[in-house]
């Protein structure tokens, strides 16, 4: 049987659940078992000298040593077992010092041990008390001593120095001995404690993790309805407008020409959801392109003629300048007219009743260029570097009271850069402000 093992066979069952009970009934076991095999060994050295009271207390201390982890297995709490501990080996000292000669017995200096193994066994609140007794009863072997009142010496005396040889070496064992339950206690729990500040480090990097994580999705969350709200806007909108023109249109010709945007506007509004509901399962980096061959000139054309109605509400007039014969591109139709629909819907929106937008078309070397300008107040000089930025709130407002969410030209580039395209802007403060955006060309 192993040591540890044999050691919890003397602990009740209750003290397994409780750390740090557990603890001192093991420490309270092994002190028990172990000044039994030290008190045995004076046993026959007490036999040697011809102490017959040593015989006997030695004989007491190693049969009271034994039964008391007996006791441990019972609920009687460990301070009183503890306490019990020490009185045995306290009598002991103090009756075997008394009849070996009081302050000139090799075991006078043993009283020192007995507060240190209170602390260590029990308590400190013990070991002052067990301190002060023990100062006590060294005092009053102290003032026998001044009296000159000489006390029995019933070892056989003519081994006076055998026996302070044997004897106060034993001292230095104790000492020795606690010295090392102390030492390999206080290893034990820096070690314990050590794997604990490893085990809460790495909940802390974990739950700092998940924590990043949790905010990332939240924000991804936030950030895929502020797209839906911002660019289902516009085509939704369109179609009201459209439905309204349509109830009151008599023209057959011109109400199918209607019927006819309303159901492309809602099927760019389906295509939208169903685009964003892709990137919200899927990582933004890796979001899915549907590359194909798009005329940049058609697109523009539909798109300036479904944002006639808004232009109109403000009188604003639309323009769109196209001098290119070819202005082929690689790109998406979902994510393409989104570019356009915000740099013209912002253009609009930031302009006065009664001005001019602007649209066009250029080439330049092998890129097809789009600029979009209005002539509104324009952006200051330092706001400038925050205008592609999510949620940017520049102090330039809209002319009408319509709302602004500050996400818009961040999706703008997002869409320009998931296409290989690249949007700027250029512009005067006061004079208006053109937004441009330019892609590879593609022959036809």
């Amino acid at each position: 049987m192993k040591v540890s093992a044999l050691i919890d066979y003397f602990i009740h069952s209750a003290y397994f659940s409780v750390p740090d009970k557990l603890r001192r009934a093991r420490l309270f076991v092994r002190a028990c078992l172990l000044t039994s095999l030290f008190s045995n060994a004076y046993i026959w050295l007490s036999v040697y000298f011809e102490y017959q009271l040593g015989v006997q207390l030695m004989i007491f201390n190693v049969v009271g040593f034994l039964l008391l982890p007996l006791l441990c297995k019972t609920k009687i709490p460990l301070n009183i077992l503890g306490n019990l501990y020490v009185l045995i080996g306290a009598l002991a000292v103090f009756v075997l010092t008394y009849f070996s000669g009081g302050i000139w017995s090799a075991i006078y200096p043993w009283i020192v041990s007995i507060p240190v193994l209170a602390i260590l066994v029990v308590n400190r609140v013990s070991g002052l008390a067990w301190g002060g007794i023990s100062y006590l009863v060294m005092q009053w072997f102290g003032m026998l001593a001044l009296e000159g009142e000489k006390l029995p010496v019933e070892y056989n005396p003519e081994m006076k120095t055998a026996w302070f040889v044997s004897v106060l070496p034993g001292l230095l064992l104790i000492v020795l001995f606690i010295a090392y339950v102390f030492e390999s206690i206080q290893r034990k729990a820096l070690t314990e404690l050590e794997e604990k500040n490893k085990i809460l480090k790495q909940q802390k990097e974990t739950i700092s993790i998940q924590s990043a994580d949790l905010q990332k999705h939240v924000e991804e969350k936030e950030y895929i309805i502020r797209i839906l709200a911002h660019d289902l806007k516009n085509p939704l909108s369109n179609i009201t407008s459209l439905i309204h023109l349509l109830s009151v249109e008599e023209n057959l010709e011109t109400r199918n020409k209607f019927v006819e945007m309303i159901s492309q506007s809602a099927e760019k509004s389906q295509n939208l959801i169903n685009s964003v509901l892709e990137m919200e399962l899927s990582d933004q980096q890796s979001l899915k392109i549907n590359w194909e061959q798009v005329d940049l000139k058609e697109m523009l054309k539909d798109m300036v003629e479904q944002m006639e109605m808004s232009a109109h509400k403000k009188q604003i007039k639309l323009i769109l300048e196209d001098s290119l014969e070819s202005a082929m591109v690689k790109g998406d139709r979902t994510y393409m007219p989104l570019i356009f629909e915000n740099f013209i819907s912002n253009a609009l929106k930031f302009s006065e009743y009664n001005t001019q937008v602007r649209v066009f078309i250029e080439k330049q070397e092998d890129l097809v260029q789009v600029k979009v300008s209005d002539q509104g107040p324009g952006i200051k000089l330092e706001e400038q570097e925050q205008l592609f930025k999510k949620f940017a709130k520049l102090s330039a407002r809209p002319t009408d009271g319509e709302s602004s969410s500050g996400l818009g030209l961040s999706l703008v580039k997002r869409y320009a850069e998931l296409l290989n395209g690249r949007v700027w802007y250029e512009g005067e403060v006061g004079v208006g402000s053109t937004f441009g955006v330019e892609f590879p060309m593609v022959e036809a």
